[in-house]
């Protein structure tokens, strides 16, 4: 029954971490999606910034 136990345990020990990894590494691609999006839209308002009083708007 021990034996049986210690597997169990090592094996919820296993998914938790799985789990923490999983859960750490969605929330830095979500990071670094918001921050190349602000970077991304940031550029393109500064390229096109010149163009703002010319008319062509």
């Amino acid at each position: 029954m021990k034996n049986n136990t210690e597997h169990t345990d090592r094996r919820m020990t296993a998914m938790s971490i799985v789990s923490l990894v999983l859960g750490m590494l969605t929330l830095i691609m979500g990071g670094a999606y918001l921050i190349n999006h602000f970077l991304t839209e940031r550029a393109y308002r500064n390229k096109w910034r010149d163009y703002d009083d010319c008319g062509l708007m």
